[in-house]
């Protein structure tokens, strides 16, 4: 039924001639896939349920453009800003969630030009509102998240304000490894921007610690060359926030039914993103 969903999608909207060439795998926001027509390459995102009540498109449009006139990704060709269906002109490459080895260095110059865009997102990203958000949906489901989870967000609320006062930049928000994509080049662009705004720059550097704390600090070094206590200090409790999020993301996806329509075991997504946030932690406390 998705496929066949996709196919009419994009004989509307590029022409009959369109095709799919195959289903992208990965991301809890999209189901994501390869189209061809005319003998050149595009994506094909639709969103989840879930996203298209988390996100608001007409803005996420407005950023996308913003981003793409910094030079550091693809353009987009269709937007239906009330489903959230996008097309973007493929960039011919490889997710880098998707290889082992990367330039650190180069991934730091992308990251810097967004942050030091002189155009700024419509609004901010409010993490902590967002965390309330989160929370509230998940607790419908499940009344009791565990000790650690408490634990962790006990520590994480106890720095909410040293957080909050941190300057605000043009950020990603969801900048882990499999939404850039490196090129047949070797330069390195962003893609999926649902979750833009005005951020805590090291928040973006957390988000790329997704599947392991080590490969964020990596890029935190690269980025400042030689980080403060301080700067790592943020980096830690982004990632503890962040962990917390997607674990919370993720046993709502779980309670939804979502992981059977999607064959993804969505409880297993939520134990990684604990064990994530613990592990920063760990690192936390050494500082």
């Amino acid at each position: 039924m998705l496929n066949e969903k996709a196919l009419d999608i994009i004989h509307k909207s590029l022409g009959p001639t369109a095709t799919i060439l195959h289903p992208l795998i990965g991301g809890m926001m999209n189901q994501s896939f390869v189209v061809e027509n005319n003998k050149k390459k595009y994506v094909l995102y639709i969103s989840t349920e879930q996203a298209n009540e988390m996100v608001d498109r007409p803005i996420e449009k407005e950023h996308q453009k913003i981003i793409f006139d910094l030079g550091i990704t693809s353009k987009n060709v269709y937007f239906d800003t009330e489903n959230g269906i996008k097309i973007n002109e493929f960039i011919e490459g490889t997710s880098i969630d998707k290889i082992d080895e990367f330039d650190y260095k180069k991934l730091s110059v992308l990251f810097h030009k967004l942050h030091e865009s002189k155009e700024l997102a419509k609004f901010n990203y409010n993490p902590f509102l967002r965390f309330a958000g989160y929370e509230k949906e998940a607790l419908e489901f499940v009344k009791d998240f565990g000790k650690d989870y408490q634990d962790l967000k006990d520590i994480l609320f106890k720095n909410k304000s040293f957080l909050e006062e941190q300057k605000l930049v043009l950020s990603h928000n969801d900048a882990q490894r499999s939404n850039i994509v490196k090129d047949t080049n070797d330069d390195y662009y962003f893609i999926d921007f649902e979750f833009v705004g005005n951020n805590d720059e090291i928040y973006d550097i957390a988000c790329f610690a997704n599947g392991k704390v080590e490969e964020g600090y990596k890029l935190l070094e690269a980025y400042f060359v030689n980080p403060s206590i301080e700067q790592k200090k943020r980096f830690y409790l982004w990632r503890i926030y962040i962990s917390l999020q997607w674990f919370l993301v993720a046993i709502v996806k779980h309670y939804r039914g979502e992981g059977k329509t999607h064959n993804f075991n969505f409880l297993a997504v939520a134990d990684h993103f604990l064990n994530n946030a613990k592990t920063a932690y760990s690192y936390l406390i050494k500082l």
